[in-house]
Order: C-alpha cells, then structure tokens, then sequence
C-alpha cells in the first residue's frame, strides 16, 4: 500500500471533523446570541458582577445535568490541569469584561468587536502552533475582517470606554481558544464547559461583595433564567467546535455572530444598520460560505485520491 493510500483515509477523516466543527460553530453562534440578548435585558436593570454570577449559577445545575447524563462527572479531576483551569479564568474574566460593558453599547456593537477574535486567533495559532492556512481560507478570513469593518460603522463618533472593554474581552477569549484547542481529546467537552461555567460565577463574586446587590422581579428572574439555560448550551456547543475540527477553519465562522446580533438588535431594540452594515453583513457571510465550499472540495479530492 502506498504512502498516499495510507494518507487518504486520514485526510478525509481530518476534513470531515472540520465540516463537524463548522455546523457546531454555526449553531453555537446562535444560541450565544440568543443569550446575549437575555443577558443584555438583565444587564441594563442589574449590575454586571450580579448578572454574571447568577446567571451562570443558573446555567450550573444545567450543565451539571448534561454532564452527568453523559459521563463527564467521571473527568472532574481535570479542573488541576493547567490547561483546563488557565481556560477557564480566562473565560470567566473575559465573561466579566463582556458583561460589563453590555448595557452601554448596542449588541451588534458588541457582537463586531467580538468577531476580531478570529482574526486574534489566527496569528496566535500561526505564531505558537505553526498552522498551515492555504491562501484562499486567508482571503476568505480577510474578506471577513474587512466585512467586521463595514459593520462596525456605528462604532464612530464619541469614544466609548466601555468598547475598549468589550476589545479586551476578546483578547481574553482569543487565548481561551488557544487554551482550549491544546486541551488532551480524553476530558470531555461537556466536562469543560462545568468547569468553566462553576469558574464564572467564583470570578463574579468578589464584585457582588464589593458593590451592591440589588433584588430582582419576575421579570428580570425570567431575563437570567433564559440566559443561563442558552448561555449552557452555548458554552459546550462552541468547546465542542474547537476540539473538533482545526482553528483556522472553525474560527471564521463566528463571523455568522454578526447577523444574529443584528437580528436581535432589530427585533428586541429596533436597531436597523445602514446600508455599509447591510454590506458588511453580506460578506461575511459570503466569506463563510466560501470557506465551507473550499472544505467541500476538498471533502471531494480527498475522497477520490
């Protein structure tokens, strides 16, 4: 058997784990949204540490549940990896900054800034892991980014701190993706995602202590509610997308953030974006799309050498 024979196989095997990783990111990025909208509503009545806590206590029975149900109890010990614990406080200071800043800036503002992460990403995981990016996936990434741009139009005018915050958010979760692609395949994803959600609310606590906690209706009950349950299935959803297939393939799809965020923004704010918005819009989605024909074709070739 030949050396391309024994290459085949395992090529295509590689391009369907990334084809897996795209639909999870895709579904992930919805629901993410979804639950930015709730946590935004609670935000704008309830101090940020107290939103982050609460809602991410609520979210914790429910991927206690989930990982209970499938065996990732069993891999709990994995909160004394470093690996496992660095992810997770990163992702509960990056949580922390993100929802902070949520009640003073429009969520597709929020949503833009945020869809620089892949791009974060990318030249982190070609600086320390020497990924190979073909050059058409890098003009798709960078037709992506200059879509980011159109969008963001309303991000001019006065300075905003609280968008300098949201930036460091993604800073924050950019290195939490490095983190969690160098997670070993044997902890489960759900097992991650508990860990994770337990080392929000702990990094939320302090400010609670520090500021004033303020009581909350039914309204505001439903609000933290529906974010915690979304915020749940999002968080393994998108662990689940990282591990699955390659960075530099899974990551522009977040870019499809953008059209969620602009569709709660309208629907819950009446936010409506200008015509370059519009613009924006349509080419990251084109860039996505063009992405996950190249890994079709590829899906293809391999298929056939």
């Amino acid at each position: 058997m030949t050396d391309s024979a024994n290459r085949s196989p395992l090529n295509a095997l590689v391009a369907s784990a990334n084809l897996r990783g795209i639909a999870l990111m895709l579904i992930a990025r919805i629901v993410f949204a979804i639950s930015d909208t709730f946590t935004k509503l609670a935000s704008e009545r309830l101090p940020g540490t107290e939103v982050v806590s609460v809602r991410n206590a609520i979210a914790l029975p429910i991927v206690f549940i989930m990982a209970w149900r499938l065996g990732g109890l069993r891999h709990l010990h994995a909160i004394r990896d470093p690996v496992v614990l660095g992810r997770s406080v990163l992702d509960g200071a990056g949580t922390l900054a993100f929802v902070t800043a949520l009640p003073f800036v429009m969520i597709g503002q929020s949503t833009v800034i945020l869809l620089t992460v892949p791009i974060i990403l990318v030249a982190l995981s070609a600086i320390f892991f020497r990924e190979d990016v073909g050059w058409r996936r890098w003009t798709a990434i960078v037709a992506g980014f200059i879509g980011v741009f159109l969008v963001a139009g309303p991000l001019g005018g006065t300075p905003n701190a609280y968008l300098i915050i949201t930036q460091f958010a993604a800073f924050l979760w950019a290195f939490r993706d490095l983190f969690t692609w160098r997670i070993v395949g044997h902890i489960p994803s759900v097992t991650v995602s508990l860990i994770a959600t337990g080392m929000v609310v702990i990094i939320g606590l302090p400010g609670i202590f520090a500021g004033d906690w303020q009581t909350f209706g039914g309204e505001e009950t439903f609000y933290l509610g529906a974010a915690g349950a979304f915020v749940a299935s999002a968080n393994f959803l998108y662990i689940a997308a990282l591990r699955t297939g390659a960075i530099s393939v899974v990551a522009p799809f977040r870019y499809t953030a953008a059209v969620w965020a602009s569709l709660a923004g309208f629907l819950v704010w009446g936010d409506v974006p200008d015509r370059w918005g519009v613009a924006g819009t349509l080419l990251i989605i084109g860039s996505g799309l063009y992405t996950f024909y190249r890994e079709l074709e590829l899906v293809r070739v391999r298929g056939r050498a």
